[in-house]
């Protein structure tokens, strides 16, 4: 039986195949090299508005959408300032035309409640967290402050840490840190929707009014929220008490409410009177509690009242002492 003869491989053919295989080679290593394109600039959705060209590298330089979070609406400029602005999430951006400077608003010293400013020392215009500030920036929040270039981006911080009883909070010139402990580890430090809530109540809603006080005397029932200055009180230190009383619809702040609060510790009670709230809803007052013994919780119950002596709500808080 014959078997057909094997065609013959001539140097030619060795050439062309090595040609073959070295331009496999060089695709191959091409695709590599490649790589996948840049991410685009982040949006609110995939329709949302992108972050304009005048603050996108100060975005991305300065933490992206980790530090500003999503942009919430297009740039414009600003009638008074005739800055460029664009809201995010987190923080607001402004650019200066005339210095060609990207600027962070300070929306830290808008939101920082009116009590709590009452009771933050002056700091001096040349001091910084690190040197001379008369707060210090501590624990976790350092760490993100010190990784995402806080003392530019958030400015310094502009009052102690404050525990509501669900989270714990630090404000900054130009925003606010939060934590957020069920969150995934490498997120617990997040900046608060500062920008987002500016963003809502410049003008984006339609009742002008939603701002104004209401007096206490038709009110017959409030939301009441309270803060404290410290979740754990150490030797030396006066606790302090920020209480809060706004509408259920529409989230009014509610002026002239009487507010009494009253301590439970050590088998004791005793009860403050605090001012009445203002034209922001708010009231504070400073604790002295004697008797208070290190490793006690003091639980707090807070009631606000209407002129006419009727109970329009109540919230409660907690602390414990050590030192």
């Amino acid at each position: 039986m014959n078997l057909p003869a094997k065609p013959k491989v001539t140097s030619w053919s060795w050439r062309l195949l090595l040609l073959a295989s070295f331009l496999l080679l060089a695709l191959l290593a091409g695709c590599a090299i490649v790589g996948p394109t840049p991410t685009p600039v982040a949006t609110n959705s995939s329709n949302g508005p992108p972050v304009a060209p005048e603050f996108q590298n100060y975005y991305q330089e300065n933490g992206g959408l980790r530090v500003f979070g999503f942009p919430l609406a297009e740039a414009y400029v600003d009638p008074d300032s005739q800055r460029l602005i664009q809201y995010f999430q987190r923080l607001r951006l402004e650019y200066d035309r005339a210095q060609d400077e990207v600027l962070v608003s300070p929306l830290g010293e808008w939101a920082l409640p009116v009590a709590v400013a009452q009771t933050v020392p002056p700091t001096s215009d040349n001091s910084s967290p690190a040197l001379g500030s008369e707060f210090k920036v501590q624990d976790a929040f350092l760490k993100f402050y010190q990784d995402y270039d806080g003392e530019r981006v958030l400015g310094p911080p502009i009052s102690d840490q404050i525990d509501d009883g669900s989270t714990r909070f630090q404000y900054f010139q130009n925003g606010r840190l939060d934590w957020v402990p069920e969150a995934p580890l490498g997120y617990r430090v997040q900046p608060g929707r500062l920008g987002e809530a500016h963003y809502r109540q410049i003008g984006i809603f339609e009742d002008p009014g939603r701002n104004r006080p209401m007096d206490s005397a038709g009110i017959r029932e409030a939301d009441v929220s309270a803060m404290l200055r410290a979740p754990i009180l150490y030797a030396g230190e006066q606790q302090t008490v920020y209480v809060d009383v706004k509408t259920p619809e529409g989230q009014r702040p509610v002026a002239g409410v009487s507010v009494n609060l009253t301590a439970y510790y050590n088998g004791q009670s005793v009860t403050f009177s605090l001012p009445e709230t203002d034209g922001s809803g708010q009231s504070y007052s400073n604790l002295t509690l004697e008797d208070l013994e290190p490793g006690q919780k003091v639980r707090l119950v807070i009631v606000a009242t209407s002129p006419g002596g009727n109970t329009i709500g109540e919230t409660s808080k907690s602390f414990k002492s050590w030192w």
